[in-house]
């Protein structure tokens, strides 16, 4: 009997220990909205040169014979976050976090040239998920509970679009203008970054509630390669467009679309590149930093 009331309460105790456990963990779901912070100069994306557009600028060509000259300076961190993060409390005070996000960028233009001649423009924005391992510190306030938390973004997968447009006015003679259209796509190498939040909670019920946060994200990403998906010439003449022969994404040499980046490298100053290779270009750093607000709910187990 005795053996057998022992066995009971080691059920029991194991029993409470387990839900007063789970009573630690806790899930976060929600979104947000950041803009652009700690801006800097954006990349050249044109390795080809097809544009006219020099690196990060917006040039306007007067028919005065001069030019207004605008820098653009800024990041692709601006755009939607959805969020699912998963929680421990270690105490009523301290916890420790593991959330996945998805980041959808807007739209950003990087480089632009408007001429009597041509008119091009670059766009760029980043998509993808990446991992926030952090920390999560409260006082345990009863009502609103205001918290801070702090952590690293580890890229998981994603790219970067970019979207270059170039009218080349009565490029193909009087009344036909040439277009091209070009779409690439840079692939990213791991890297870290670092983020941080204050906001608050306020309790629904006892195990649920709603938080609302200022966060702020510091985000490198080191570029891995970089490849043209789509490309076009088109012959455009009163509103009808026809094909360029010859000027085709098909008839581009591998030089000239795939790009591999690296931080040394040895070319040679004597020979042609050969066009079946993948061109090595230096190291390019894409900034995706941000600061705005997310919210959503949070749920105790």
């Amino acid at each position: 009997m005795k053996k057998l009331l022992d066995f009971f309460a080691i059920i029991v105790l194991f029993s409470i220990t387990s839900q007063v456990a789970a009573q630690n963990w806790y899930v976060r779901a929600g979104g947000g909205y950041s803009g652009e912070f700690a801006n800097t100069e954006f990349n050249n994306t044109d390795p080809n040169g097809i544009t006219g557009i020099e690196q990060s600028t917006a040039v306007t060509v007067n028919n005065d014979g001069t030019a207004t000259v605008e820098a653009l300076n800024g990041t692709v961190g601006a755009g939607y976050k959805f969020f699912v993060t998963g929680g421990y409390m270690f105490n009523d005070y301290l916890g420790a976090e593991m959330g996945i996000n998805y980041f959808k960028g807007d739209e950003t233009t990087v480089g632009q040239l408007t001429s009597p001649q041509v008119i091009s423009k670059a766009t760029t924005y980043i998509q993808g998920f990446d991992l926030n391992p952090g920390f999560y510190v409260t006082p345990d306030f009863a009502k609103v509970n205001p918290y801070i938390r702090a952590g690293l973004l580890l890229t998981v997968g994603g790219d970067l679009t970019i979207e270059t447009n170039v009218r080349q006015i009565d490029g193909g003679g009087e009344g036909t203008d040439i277009v091209v259209n070009a779409e690439s796509e840079v692939k990213s190498r791991f890297s870290v970054g670092y983020t941080g939040a204050f906001g608050a909670t306020y309790p629904i019920n006892d195990k649920l509630s709603l938080f609302g946060e200022m966060e702020f994200k510091s985000f490198t990403i080191k570029s891995k390669s970089a490849s043209i998906k789509k490309y076009s010439t088109l012959a455009v003449t009163d509103g009808q467009s026809a094909l360029v022969p010859g000027q085709q994404l098909e008839d581009l040499p591998r030089y000239e679309k795939e790009f591999e980046f690296s931080d040394s490298y040895t070319q040679s100053l004597t020979t042609a590149s050969d066009e079946n290779e993948v061109r090595k270009i230096p190291t390019q750093f894409v900034n995706a930093s941000g600061v705005g607000l997310n919210l959503g709910v949070r749920y105790s187990f």
